[in-house]
């Protein structure tokens, strides 16, 4: 069990410990990173998720739509989606994606898997460091100010304060109550809408629902094992085409630890994603397509590809693995920190600012449109075996190649930095065999912002990832260390020995092995 919080880990060990699988772990530590995080997930976010279940990989994407009555013309006239307010909301997905990954994955019942979550919203916990430095900058964002206040009014300087939030915890236990639809029905729909119409918002009750769906993920092999990652609207194809692109771009190099094949790939694979995707109902983008061995090996003979920049995100990342070996790889978000600053008053929700994952840009695949989904930064991964080959002789007696064995378990939050951090562990730990701890530990890199240096890179002494790169021809902006803009990682590499989870010293979470 990982994730970014103590307590959320120590609430998914305890449902595990009680015999809940991983999906119900994942579940009950996402609820209560939404008490105890609410700057980086909330109630009024999306999910996604990946599950590895006897041998087989599923993709959970629970992101939803801009409303119906959506006026792009209006977006028009403001020159851009702004970057707060309910004219940045989508449809949340995040209650209906718990509700999707239980039904179908859980064990125990629902209910339960929300106690802690309320234990901590309604008799309150220590503000961290981390919360209180949000709330500092939550002040001049989140409104109703006065309702802001009410709830993190007394978080200052370093935290420790106590965080006490009534309402959320009773919109928590409406859901523990009424299962996912508790979110998208009666009271605290009307609230929502409430909060969302009075401002501005066009949304209508009917279309606020869950739009959670399974599908099958994405994969590619890499280093002798297979990435998964989820399809489109997610960004994940941007990281296995990335690991694509790389294996070709250093090919024969004799230790694979190409800093500038890395950047170059990542590169292209972002031209690809601003080039073509878009939310594969409105525009039929076929991310599955650009991971053919002959595309990756075409695109690596660019050199060039406009840069992604380094934007941050923030977002809350989990992992779960259960006593019989299934695990769940969940990121929810409500994109910008504090999302589109709009709370709902009387139920402690935070709504999304996830519609500036649009561009305006006329006949783009990800033109902002009524009820059409963004192209969404989350993803995470899931890293299996390939069973070999039955031998002939076993063939022909009706052998059968065997189920996909786990190998690792991994993600992080990060905006744009996501596959870029994700691409730099998955390297370490795979290729170069870094022990998990390690790799996490390592100082990191993400490509520079347009007209910057072509990378920032997290100072150590010596530099020696910034030597690297000037080493390669590259200009090298620095970057603080430790710093949880280049992501808050955990990983699980799980192995014939057992399972060795690590996590992030950037982030102020915790890893748990029972």
């Amino acid at each position: 069990m990982a994730t970014d919080h103590p307590l959320a880990a120590a609430a998914g060990m305890h449902v595990l410990r009680e015999g809940g699988s991983a999906a119900d772990a994942a579940v009950a530590a996402a609820a209560v990173m939404v008490v105890v995080q609410p700057q980086y997930s909330h109630l009024g976010g999306d999910v996604f998720a990946m599950v590895f279940s006897g041998g087989t990989v599923e993709a959970l994407n629970s992101s939803g739509p801009a409303p119906q009555g959506l006026d792009v013309e209006q977006y028009r006239a403001l020159g851009m989606v702004p970057d707060s307010g309910p004219l940045s909301v989508t449809v949340p997905g995040c209650v209906g994606g718990w509700g999707e990954l239980h039904a179908k994955y859980g064990r125990l019942p629902w209910g339960r898997l929300f106690e802690d979550a309320i234990a901590h919203a309604e008799d309150g916990f220590g503000a961290s460091r981390g919360l209180a430095r949000a709330v500092a900058r939550g002040r001049s964002r989140v409104y109703p100010g006065d309702y802001f206040k009410q709830l993190f009014g007394r978080v200052e300087a370093d935290g420790g304060q106590a965080v006490i939030q009534p309402d959320l915890a009773r919109t928590l236990r409406s859901v523990a109550a009424g299962a996912a639809d508790a979110f998208y029905t009666g009271e605290v729909a009307k609230a929502c809408l409430a909060a969302l119409g009075g401002r501005g918002a066009v949304f209508e009750l009917e279309e606020w629902r869950s739009p959670s769906r399974w599908l099958d993920g994405l994969s590619i092999p890499f280093g002798g094992y297979r990435v998964h990652t989820q399809p489109p609207p997610s960004q994940g194809f941007v990281l296995l085409l990335a690991l694509g692109l790389y294996e070709n771009l250093t090919m024969g190099t004799p230790v694979r630890e190409d800093l500038v094949g890395q950047r170059e790939a990542l590169r292209v694979a972002f031209g690809e994603r601003n080039r073509l995707a878009g939310d594969p109902d409105f525009c039929g983008f076929e991310a599955k397509e650009l991971l053919r061995p002959d595309y990756i090996q075409g695109l690596a003979q660019r050199a060039s590809a406009p840069s992604p920049g380094g934007a941050d995100g923030d977002t809350t990342y989990i992992l779960a693995i259960d006593g019989e070996g299934n695990a769940v790889s969940l990121i929810q978000s409500v994109f910008a920190q504090w999302g589109s600053g709009v709370m709902v008053p009387g139920t402690g929700i935070l709504l999304n600012n996830r519609l500036m994952g649009f561009t305006l840009r006329p006949g783009h695949p990800n033109e902002l449109a009524p009820g059409k989904r963004p192209v969404h930064t989350l993803h995470s991964y899931l890293v299996t075996v390939d069973p070999p080959e039955p031998l002939p002789l076993a063939t022909k007696i009706g052998g059968a190649r065997g189920p996909a064995e786990l190998r690792m378990v991994g993600g992080t939050p990060g905006a744009a930095r996501q596959p870029q951090t994700n691409l730099q562990v998955l390297d370490a730990v795979l290729q170069r065999r870094a022990d998990p701890q390690d790799a996490l530990d390592a100082p990191r890199w993400s490509i520079g912002p347009a007209g910057g240096a072509d990378v920032e890179v997290e100072t150590r002494e010596p530099d020696l990832l910034g030597n690297a790169f000037r080493a390669g021809g590259l200009s090298v902006s620095p970057f603080p260390p430790w710093d949880g803009r280049m992501g808050r990682s955990y990983i699980a590499l799980v192995e014939q020995s057992g399972i060795a989870a690590a996590g992030d010293l950037r982030g102020e979470g915790q890893a748990l092995v029972y």
